[in-house]
C-alpha cells in the first residue's frame, strides 16, 4: 500500500468542459493522492466503494495510510459520516473504516462506530465495543513503532495537507544511523524513502523539507539538504 499511496500520479482527470470523472477503481490513487488539494468530499461514497470494490477496507496493508486518510476526511465532515458508513453497516472487515472512525473520535464518527459494532457478528463487534471504550492517539501523539505508522501519517498528510505529519516522518528520518536497533534504522530508512518519494510529487512536501532544514539538527539537515538538491535537479532536467 506505501507504492500505492506514496509513488502516485497527482494529475485529477476531467470528463469535459468543467466536468470530473467519477472516482472509480482505476483513478482511486490518484483523488486520495490529491484530495487535500481540492478536497471533494461529494466523491467519499465512491471513493470509500472503489476502495471496497479493490479488497482494500479490509486489507491489512491498505489499512494504516487509508485510516490516516479517512480518519481526516471523517473529522471535517462530522454531518456526513453517517451517509458514507450506512453501506457497510452489518459487512464485516471493513477494517480501514471502523480505525478511520475510531481516530476521527468525533461524536458523529464514535455514534457510528457504535452502530457498526452493534449489527457486527459477535466477536468482531466485541471488538470493535472494546476499541470504543479506548481514547485514540492524535497525529501528534500517535506512537512510531513501524513503517505502518509511517503510512498512516501520510495518509493524514494526503486528506488534509497539514505540515504536522510530515514533520512528525521528517524527525524519524536520523533512526536510520541507529545501528544494532533493526526497527529503528528500518522506521528511519522508510521515513527518508517516503519524505524523499512524497518531494518529488508534492510541490508542498518540497516545501516543508525545505523549511524544516532551516532549523533541523544537523543530522536531519544534511538529509532533507540532499532530498531537495536531487528533487531540484530532476525537475531542473524535464
Amino acid at each position: 500500500m506505501r507504492k500505492l499511496l506514496i509513488v502516485i500520479a497527482l494529475t485529477l482527470a476531467a470528463a469535459g468542459a468543467g466536468g470530473r470523472e467519477r472516482v472509480s477503481a482505476q483513478n482511486v490513487d490518484a483523488w486520495v493522492g490529491s484530495y487535500y488539494m481540492a478536497p471533494r468530499p461529494d466523491d467519499v461514497a465512491d471513493a470509500l466503494a472503489a476502495l471496497a470494490a479493490r479488497g482494500l477496507l479490509d486489507s491489512s496493508q491498505a489499512e494504516a495510510s487509508l485510516s490516516g486518510f479517512f480518519a481526516e476526511v471523517f473529522r471535517a465532515n462530522p454531518g456526513r459520516v453517517e451517509g458514507w458508513i450506512q453501506p457497510y453497516v452489518g459487512v464485516p472487515r471493513r477494517y480501514v473504516i471502523y480505525t478511520a472512525l475510531w481516530m476521527a473520535h468525533s461524536r458523529e464518527s464514535m455514534a457510528a462506530l457504535q452502530r457498526i459494532s452493534d449489527m457486527a457478528p459477535m466477536e468482531e463487534g466485541a471488538a470493535l465495543r472494546v476499541l470504543r471504550g479506548t481514547l485514540p492517539p492524535s497525529v501528534e501523539s500517535i506512537p512510531i513503532e513501524s513503517p505502518a505508522t509511517l503510512d498512516f501519517l501520510w495518509g493524514s498528510f494526503y486528506a488534509s495537507g497539514s505540515e504536522v505529519p510530515v514533520l512528525r516522518i521528517i524527525d524519524q528520518m536520523k533512526l536510520a544511523s541507529r545501528r544494532g536497533d533493526p526497527s529503528a534504522v528500518l522506521i528511519g530508512e522508510t521515513a527518508q524513502r517516503s519524505i524523499a518519494a512524497n518531494a518529488r510529487q508534492h510541490d508542498k512536501v518540497l516545501a516543508i523539507v525545505k523549511e524544516r532544514a532551516r532549523v533541523a539538527d544537523p543530522e536531519t539537515r544534511a538529509r532533507l539538504e540532499e532530498i531537495a538538491s536531487a528533487v531540484e535537479a530532476e525537475r531542473a532536467r524535464k
